[in-house]
Order: C-alpha cells, then sequence, then structure tokens
C-alpha cells in the first residue's frame, strides 16, 4: 500500500469513526436521559456482556478471518465462523439465564450472534482491503441501532430500557443483510465447506489474539463489575459515560492501527512498515492528547445538561482516565502491528500484566474510593500493559537493526 493510500485511508477511516462517535453519543444521551443511571447501567452491563461474548467469537470471526483471508478458501473461513459464532452466543446466553437473568437471555443471544456474523464480514473487508465497506458498516451499526431503539421507544415505551435490547437485536439484522450486500460485490460467495485443517489453523492464531483481548476486556471492563457489586448499578451508569466520554478518543488510535494492520498483513514485518508503525503511533498520541485537553476544558454542568442530574460526575471520570487513554492511545498502534505480523505472545503478557495490577487494584481502591477508585485503576492498568508493550517493541526494533 503506498504512503498516498495509506494516509487516505486512515483519514476516510478517522471520519468515519467520528460519526461514529456522534452516533453512540446519541445513544448514550438518550439512554441516559430516557432511563437515568440504573436504565444507563443495565445497558451498560449488557454492552459488556455482549463484548465478552464476541471476544470467544472473535476467535474464527476476527483477524483469523483477515490473516487466512488470502491464504484459504473463504468458504471453509465462513463454516468455521458461522458454527462458532451461534456457539459461542449460545454458550454466553446459556450462562446469564443461569444467573436468573431470563428475560436478558434471548436478547444476548440474538445479539451476539448476530454481532459474529457481521465480524466474519467486516474482517473479510479488511483481509482483502476493503476499507471502504469496513467503513460503510461500522457507521451504519449505531446509525440503525439510534432509529430502531428510539422507534421501539416511542412506539412501545413500556418496554423501558428493554428498547435498547429490541433495538440492538433488529439493527443487527438489518446491518447483516447490508454485509452479505457488501461481500457480493466483492465476488466472494459462500457455500458449506467444513475443514478440520482450516478449523486448526484458525483456532492457533485466533486464540492467542483473542486470549489477549480476553485479558484486555477484563483490564477495561473488570471495574463495571466490580462497582455493580460493591456500590450499586447506578454507580456503573455514571462510570460508564465518564468511560465512554474518555474513550471515544481512542477513534483516532482505532482507525490508524485498523489500516496499519491491513497494510502490514500486505507487505509484512519490514524496516519501512516498522518505520511507519512508530510514527502512526506518535501521531496517535499527539491528536489524542489535543482531544483530551479539549474534552477536560468542557464545564461539568455541561455534562449534567446533556446527560441529566446524576450525571455532574462525568468529568472527573475523563480526569483520572485521561492519563490511562493517552497510554493506550500510543499503544493501540504497536498492538495491531504485532497481531499483523503474528507475533502474539506479547500481547497476551501485555494484557495479563494489565490485568494483575486491575484485580488487585480493584478489592482495594472501589471499595474505599468507589468510581475515583474505580479510574485510578483503569488508569494504572492501560499504563501498565502499554509500558509493556513498548518495551517489547524497543526491545525487538534493535535486535532488527542489529541483524541489518
Amino acid at each position: 500500500m503506498s504512503s498516498i493510500n495509506l494516509k487516505t485511508n486512515i483519514i476516510e477511516t478517522i471520519l468515519s469513526k467520528s460519526l461514529i462517535l456522534l452516533l453512540n453519543f446519541a445513544v448514550i444521551v438518550l439512554t441516559t436521559q430516557l432511563w437515568g443511571a440504573d436504565g444507563r447501567g443495565a445497558v451498560a452491563i449488557f454492552v459488556a456482556d455482549l463484548g465478552l461474548i464476541s471476544i470467544f467469537a472473535n476467535v474464527f470471526t476476527g483477524s483469523s478471518v483477515s490473516y487466512f483471508f488470502s491464504r484459504l478458501g473463504t468458504s471453509k473461513l465462513a463454516t468455521a465462523a458461522y458454527l462458532w459464532s451461534f456457539l459461542a452466543a449460545a454458550v454466553g446466553a446459556l450462562v446469564v439465564l443461569v444467573s436468573s437473568q431470563t428475560l436478558i437471555a434471548p436478547f444476548l443471544f440474538a445479539a451476539s450472534a448476530l454481532m459474529g456474523l457481521i465480524a466474519f464480514h467486516n474482517s473479510l473487508f479488511v483481509g482483502g482491503q476493503k476499507i471502504g465497506h469496513y467503513n460503510l458498516v461500522t457507521v451504519l451499526q449505531p446509525a440503525l441501532l439510534l432509529l430502531c431503539m428510539l422507534a421501539i421507544h416511542l412506539i412501545w415505551p413500556q418496554t423501558g430500557y428493554y428498547a435498547y435490547f429490541f433495538g440492538q437485536t433488529v439493527s443487527l439484522l438489518l446491518m447483516l443483510l447490508v454485509c452479505r450486500r457488501l461481500r457480493r460485490k466483492m465476488d466472494v460467495k459462500l457455500s458449506w465447506d467444513f475443514d478440520k485443517d482450516c478449523n486448526r489453523q484458525m483456532f492457533s492464531f485466533g486464540w492467542k489474539t483473542e486470549l489477549s483481548s480476553l485479558l484486555q476486556f477484563f483490564n477495561y471492563r473488570l471495574t463495571y463489575y466490580m462497582l455493580d457489586f460493591f456500590i450499586g448499578r447506578g454507580s456503573v451508569g455514571v462510570f460508564s459515560i465518564g468511560v465512554t466520554a474518555a474513550e471515544a478518543i481512542w477513534i483516532v488510535s482505532r482507525s490508524m492501527s485498523m489500516v496499519q494492520f491491513s497494510n502490514v498483513l500486505k507487505q509484512g514485518d519490514t524496516g519501512q512498515s516498522r518505520k511507519e508503525t512508530m510514527t502512526l503511533a506518535l501521531a496517535s498520541l499527539g491528536v489524542s492528547a489535543l482531544c483530551v485537553g479539549g474534552l477536560l476544558l468542557l464545564p461539568s454542568s455541561l455534562f449534567s445538561f446533556i446527560f441529566g442530574p446524576e450525571f455532574g460526575g462525568v468529568k472527573t471520570v475523563v480526569l483520572w482516565m485521561s492519563p490511562g487513554i493517552l497510554a493506550i492511545a500510543f499503544s493501540n498502534v504497536l498492538g495491531n502491528y504485532f497481531s499483523a505480523i503474528r507475533n502474539l505472545n506479547i500481547l497476551i503478557v501485555k494484557s495479563a500484566a494489565g490485568l494483575l495490577f486491575t484485580l488487585g487494584l480493584s478489592l482495594w481502591l472501589i471499595p474505599k474510593f468507589q468510581i475515583t477508585g474505580a479510574c485510578v485503576v483503569n488508569s494504572i492498568s492501560y499504563f501498565v500493559s502499554s509500558a509493556v508493550l513498548l518495551a517489547y517493541y524497543m526491545i525487538r526494533k534493535v535486535g532488527s537493526e542489529d541483524k541489518v
């Protein structure tokens, strides 16, 4: 990929993710204004559960699909991805059902299964370097969620925050139809082709990537469950808004890292790809720092006005989270570089290191300092995992230069 195409794809991806940010922001404002902190807390836990199931599904629907796109038949990849998506969704819904949340389990099954199938198509688009298709899907998804959720609330207001669950399921179904249409434009046809060797290769690649994602998920979201246990669901609602606002800064690094991932898959582990990776990581850090600064300049009263009187503490969450958010903004690009060159062990190590700090500090700081304690826990965990990744990158870079 030429430097011009790389920059073009990055700009297009940042613009699309900026639009996604605005759409997700609209969803958040609606959920907080309509259902308050408790309702927002229930939605945040549902989304966290959905994210957890998606990590398991991504073993066969995520980066392994992009990596093997040009190496194995797409029908073989699709067969494994579809079967695994439904299996992961069923197991996840069963766990929720056993925990007595019977009304949520069907929504969780449907939404997570559909998300797995959509993730498979997105991975095909990235592997085939159809970044435009990827961007279109990622923009349409929150737009459809917003429309469907709002329509269900207006037609059936007594559903309460369950309107979000209905809206999520319907929007994902519509999104899958769009994905199928885009795939056909790539002239990629799928048929049933179960292949044990393909499954073995995908699992061998995917489990390492997703083990890192699983560990990182708990780095990001364990504090949700800890707050819910120690303080209550309302605290999760307030904390989740602050986390979402702070993590919105990651649209820059995620855009850059996704495009760089596709680029490194094509050109391999070269001096040029390593140079581009560090350049993009530093650019991500700089732009993200400006965004964090702008967010912190907003008055606390604005957050209360937008989200409701229960959410006046959102700016405090952003403040305490911002150092860790910037650390991740930098290291996201490095992480996708290692994923593209199939050096997955370091991703597991860095996530495990961060999780150790999350576990240890959560039990101490959250009961004592509540939401502020959760912010400090996340920020320290982000710093630790990012430092491990940077240290390994520098060691590898020096080693490569010595060989030359």
